[in-house]
């Protein structure tokens, strides 16, 4: 018997593919553990982005991909979204793309967004 008998879960090998979150337009958007990234293509009203559910751990990261319709749209962070050195956006600019860097912090209890770029 082979004492080095390891079993790999194929989802450890699955580099690159992440796991995506799809909205074409939604009031209220809740990122959903286990997605790597969440995007929003054609927001069509004002967005609340509802603090991520599941079971999330230390570390953790997160994209959100945001682009409205053509018309901007105010944009509201529920209570565990953290700026840490960024600005969150209150609008999106209309027909250009944002994206938000997050990390969960465990310690906080917190989604610390960290970076933070929009389309020129």
């Amino acid at each position: 018997m082979d004492k080095y008998n390891f079993q790999f879960n194929s989802r450890l090998w699955d580099f690159g593919v992440p796991n995506v979150q799809a909205v074409v337009s939604s009031a209220t958007v809740t990122p959903v553990y286990g997605n790597d990234l969440v995007v929003i293509t054609a927001q069509a009203a004002g967005l609340t982005l509802a603090n991520p559910t599941g079971s999330w751990v230390q570390g953790k990261d997160l994209v959100i991909r945001i682009k409205d319709n053509a018309t901007p749209r105010a944009i509201t962070y529920d209570t565990k979204y953290r700026a840490i050195g960024v600005t969150l956006p209150t609008t999106t600019v209309a027909s250009k793309t944002t994206y938000l860097g997050i990390i969960y912090n465990s310690t906080d209890d917190t989604f610390d967004v960290i970076g933070l770029t929009t389309e020129a």
